[in-house]
């Protein structure tokens, strides 16, 4: 980890006043180093927690130069840390050219311009200043996925954006139950909406067995169901009425 890294994580936080609360916590002669640890400890520490994180994260600062990579990326994205640290390829392993990642966006105070580049995108529910996106990506790691993208600044005692932090989830497996459910649920609602049921009291002839429309007319039953429904007639004669009508024929 280089000089600048260490200034970076030194000064680092999640906002102005928590970057500026952290430091004085850290350095600070009448505090001391929480349970003992030397700075060096707790940089250390931090390190690897970021590194080791179940999560997948990187980070990038205000030069887009990547300065983490955690495990948990290369896991997902394929590309060792030691390939990309120190460059400005983070978005090497989502798209096909170089274009800005939410991190990107962060660092250049550009975060109008996030129609410009996701479909699905918005604000951070948790942090204030923290962008999200989302979507399907046809190759990361080897195989489509779709990823949830999280990006949050992190200041200095100043105030001053010095770097940006960016989260990976991927939640491909659970995107395609939700998407196969949506489809099922269309072709249900079209299947019902092609089907046509008799409800209510329908008024028919006791003796000829029509049936009576909302006109007046009397309709023959077989006109009747096949115009308020889906079902169509097959005309054929039963044993009884067959020997009604052809007493004289002998029926196989």
């Amino acid at each position: 980890m280089t000089s600048r890294d260490k200034k970076v994580k030194r000064t680092g936080g999640t906002g102005p006043k928590a970057a500026g609360g952290h430091t004085r916590q850290q350095d600070g002669p009448a505090c001391g180093h929480t349970a003992g640890h030397t700075l060096e400890n707790l940089l250390e520490i931090s390190e690897s927690m970021i590194r080791h994180c179940a999560v997948a994260v990187f980070a990038i600062d205000r030069a887009h130069r990547v300065i983490h990579w955690n495990l948990a990326c290369e896991e997902l994205t394929g590309i060792k840390a030691e390939e990309i640290l120190g460059t400005s390829e983070h978005w090497r392993p989502f798209y096909p050219g170089e274009r800005p990642c939410l991190s990107d966006l962060i660092i250049d105070g550009r975060q109008e311009t996030m129609q410009e580049h996701y479909r699905v995108f918005g604000s951070s529910i948790l942090l204030p200043h923290g962008l999200h996106a989302e979507g399907w990506f046809a190759e990361v790691g080897g195989r489509p996925r779709y990823l949830i993208f999280d990006a949050s600044p992190v200041y200095n005692h100043a105030g001053e954006v010095i770097a940006a932090v960016e989260t990976l989830q991927d939640i491909t497996e659970l995107k395609r139950i939700e998407e196969e459910r949506e489809r099922l649920n269309a072709e249900l609602q079209d299947a019902l909406s092609k089907i046509k049921t008799l409800r209510g009291l329908i008024p028919i002839c006791a003796g000829c067995k029509r049936i009576r429309d909302d006109k007046g007319y009397w309709n023959q039953l077989e006109q009747y169901v096949e115009e308020h429904s889906d079902a169509s007639f097959s005309h054929g004669l039963c044993p009884e009425c067959f020997c009604r009508f052809f007493p004289d024929a002998k029926k196989p």
